[in-house]
């Protein structure tokens, strides 16, 4: 059915039967940073592309990093609470021992020859206690403490140099991403990190190596994603951060080593010795 009114002519039947345009919904093109780590630990492909596609990756992918080292974090604090809930106390038993220790005549003519004996006792024994417990599994301040610290920087700085000598190697393979696209991507490679997430029960542990694997396949994928290229060249893209981290690693300690050695006396002697029977 038609209607003409004038020089327009309107056909109702097609305005009923049109098909409607979806409207885009940005939420939905968009997924959330949890739902991108989840979609990374699948090992699919999708996440790279959201992140890279995105209108600043660098940034997507620094609030990544922080999510993944802030729910690890947050894993780490609940396991430590639940652990000392859980865990025997052994603060008496540390209290009794201290006692029977400095009721020993021994202890009491060390603090006659030195007043400041005392201190340093009472310093070194509260240590071993600390150092005991760390051993035995039971949770520390000093040991969670310490854990987020150097998982937090160690996240970070690896993620930072990881990704800049994997771009200075794709570019050198021809590729045209932004340095942006290859932070953004990789910092979904280290979503395998949250499978330390288990540590909330006390004394549970993902192995390093499992973590280690599933973050190479990750950072595998990430830079395909990123830069294109081959199965051949990513995978030297890949490799190659690790391959440049240990040769300098090597250096410094050969450097070191031999810095070392010429600081030593009978070193320098045979030096001399053999610069002088040199011919």
């Amino acid at each position: 059915m038609s209607i003409e009114s004038g020089d327009i002519a309107i056909d109702a039947d097609a305005i009923v039967t049109a098909p409607r345009e979806p409207a885009h919904d940005d939420d939905h093109s968009q997924p959330g940073v949890l739902a991108l780590l989840g979609r990374t630990l699948l090992l699919g492909n999708e996440p790279y592309a959201f992140v890279r596609d995105a209108a600043s990756p660098g940034q997507r992918g620094f609030v990544i990093i922080l999510t993944i080292v802030g729910l690890v974090t947050l894993a780490q604090l609940i396991g430590y609470w639940l652990g000392e809930l859980t865990a025997p106390n052994l603060n008496s038993l540390q209290g009794l021992l201290y006692s029977a220790l400095v009721d020993l005549p021994w202890y009491a003519q060390q603090v006659q020859q030195d007043p400041a004996f005392a201190v340093q006792f009472a310093q070194g024994h509260t240590a071993a206690w600390e150092a005991l417990r760390v051993l035995l599994g039971y949770p520390t301040v000093t040991a969670t403490a310490s854990s987020i610290v150097v998982t937090a920087l160690a996240t970070v700085i690896n993620w930072l140099l990881f990704a800049l000598l994997a771009h200075w190697v794709a570019r050198w393979y021809g590729s045209q991403a932004r340095f942006g696209q290859t932070l953004g991507v990789l910092s979904l490679a280290y979503a395998p990190l949250l499978l330390r997430l288990v540590e909330i029960v006390p004394g549970a542990v993902t192995p390093i190596s499992l973590i280690f694997l599933l973050m190479l396949a990750a950072k595998f994928l990430a830079l395909k994603s990123a830069h294109g290229l081959g199965v051949a060249p990513t995978l030297v893209v890949t490799l190659a951060p690790y391959a440049i981290m240990a040769l300098l690693v090597v250096l410094i300690l050969l450097n070191g080593g031999a810095y070392s050695l010429q600081q030593n006396p009978y070193v320098n002697q045979a030096l001399q010795v053999q610069q002088f029977l040199a011919p």
